[in-house]
């Protein structure tokens, strides 16, 4: 353990972690895409240089403004379009399982509840999407014919989009019954999001999609490079992707390309959008980067491992990210500037692999939770301080979903959603 590591540990408490398990399970893998027509591209030199952030204290943080967002009529991955995770509720004072559900393979995607919260979706490696009841106990199980790996979303009317890796995006009634299906053509591997005009956006391959919610095409836009993150759309409808071309690329409602910034490395750190339409990405060569709405980079900032899941923005403008190893950790930084506000340290295996996938929810209060890739969901106060921990059976790489009750819902790769009150 190095002396900086050491430092970081005095400020920040860690949960009491046992040895890592380790387990072999299905996981993306990830392939450069077929390449189309190039774009026309905006300049990722920022006005003035960043260099890597010092750290001022924990995760803690000053009050969050009062500009949350307004709770979106829909749910989707991290809550809402712009990707925020904010959630609405209070997270458990303490570990309390309320009650877990097997669904026989690991679950790397979000549970989704419905508009009124009395049924919870699952989807797992195994090709399945599980509607639970509240109590845990399985209402319907849909095979959609391969492995899911993206999040569903889901409209007022309780149906339930999802796509799945036997390359077809599915719409899936309240009762289990399945809609409709629409062929591809490739891989759909990430969450769909609702864009303001009622259409859904996800990526099948390298191509963006927007889809009706009766399963015809609005559009469709094909980039260069596989679309390894889940779509983000903000507020004038213009959908942010990132590619693993290096690029994040900004569609503008109607599918015709707005613009597109070459990052040099695979961009796989889901876009979030800020209340100011600023959009932060994250980025295979270890960074996390700031573009104004019009792809003008405003920082980057070298954080030291992958940013590989979909990051998160706190409720006072603060960007929470996963880090991946050699030094597994969340990183809270400052959305102006990109300086570090803190960190919570995760104890690694050493392995570039191996790491945080996401940024953390934040409730109402403040309080972050996550998943880490040592088999532990936590939760740390708003001002830094640890909660608690809890060990699962397997990486927790699935962001975390909060019910209105202060229900939290936790998917493990160990095949299981766990409930906690």
């Amino acid at each position: 353990m190095t002396r900086n590591l050491e430092r970081v540990l005095r400020l920040v408490p860690l949960a009491l972690l046992a040895a890592i398990t380790t387990g072999v399970v299905m996981r993306r893998v990830r392939s450069t895409g077929r390449r189309g027509e190039p774009y026309s591209a905006v300049s990722a030199t920022p006005p003035v240089a960043v260099v890597a952030p010092e750290t001022r204290r924990g995760l803690g943080a000053p009050l969050p403004s009062m500009s949350a967002l307004v709770p979106p009529a829909v749910r989707m991955l991290h809550g809402d379009r712009r990707r925020t995770h904010r959630a609405h509720g209070h997270l458990p004072r303490e570990p309390n399982l309320a009650w877990t559900a097997a669904l026989g393979a690991p679950i790397v995607t979000q549970v989704v509840p419905s508009p009124d919260e009395r049924l919870l979706v699952a989807a797992s490696l195994g090709g399945s999407l599980v509607g639970l009841l509240r109590t845990g106990q399985p209402r319907w199980t849909v095979p959609l014919g391969d492995r899911i790996y993206a999040t569903a979303a889901v409209g007022d009317d309780g149906v339930f989009y999802v796509g799945s890796d036997a390359k077809k995006f599915v719409a899936v009634g309240p009762d289990g019954g399945v809609r409709w299906k629409l062929d591809v053509g490739a891989e759909a591997d990430t969450a769909a999001a609702f864009a303001p005009d009622g259409t859904l956006v996800f990526a099948a391959g390298a191509t963006v999609f927007a889809v009706r919610k009766g399963g015809d095409v609005a559009w469709r836009f094909r980039g260069r490079g596989k679309v390894f993150t889940a779509p983000a759309v903000m507020d004038d409808g213009t959908v942010v992707v990132g590619s693993q071309d290096h690029h994040v690329v900004a569609i503008r409602a109607g599918g015709a390309l707005g613009w597109a910034v070459d990052l040099g490395h695979d961009v796989d750190g889901g876009p979030a959008v800020g209340d100011d339409g600023s959009i932060f990405v994250g980025t295979d060569g270890g960074e996390v980067v700031r573009l104004d709405k019009d792809g003008r980079v405003g920082w980057r900032v070298k954080v030291g491992g992958f940013v590989r899941g979909a990051l998160s923005l706190a409720r006072n403008g603060d960007v929470l990210v996963g880090v991946y190893g050699p030094s597994p950790r969340v990183l809270r930084l400052v959305g102006d500037d990109g300086s570090e506000r803190g960190s919570y340290a995760v104890r690694g295996t050493g392995a570039r692999e191996f790491g945080v996938h996401g940024g953390p929810l934040e409730d109402d209060d403040g309080a972050l939770a996550f998943g880490t890739q040592d088999d532990q969901v936590t939760v740390v106060e708003a001002d830094g301080s640890l909660r608690w921990s809890f060990r699962t059976g397997g990486d927790v790489d699935a962001p975390l979903t909060l019910l209105t009750d202060g229900t939290l819902l936790v998917g493990s790769e160990d095949g299981k959603v766990y409930a906690f009150r």
